[in-house]
């Protein structure tokens, strides 16, 4: 009998694929909730100036609250 060998695959989905390290995302729901966002690997400490326009019409104070690792579906 042969022993199974496990091996790990990262399935990468053709839409996500140009998305960097460095990059931030927000998804929302079907009713405009925010539902997600993601963020750079390294998070600067101020984020750019259109991101933090995004966070004061979301009404997020601090992106770390994000700094979860998120599975996507």
């Amino acid at each position: 009998m042969s022993k199974r060998a496990e091996v790990e695959i990262e399935e990468t989905d053709p839409e996500y694929q140009d998305i960097e390290d460095e990059d931030y995302g927000f998804v929302f729901d079907s009713d405009g909730n925010l539902k997600y966002a993601f963020i750079p690997v390294t998070l600067p400490d101020k984020p750019p100036k259109n991101i933090q326009k995004i966070m004061k019409i979301l009404g997020v104070i601090d992106l770390q609250q994000f700094d979860d690792d998120i599975t996507l579906h």
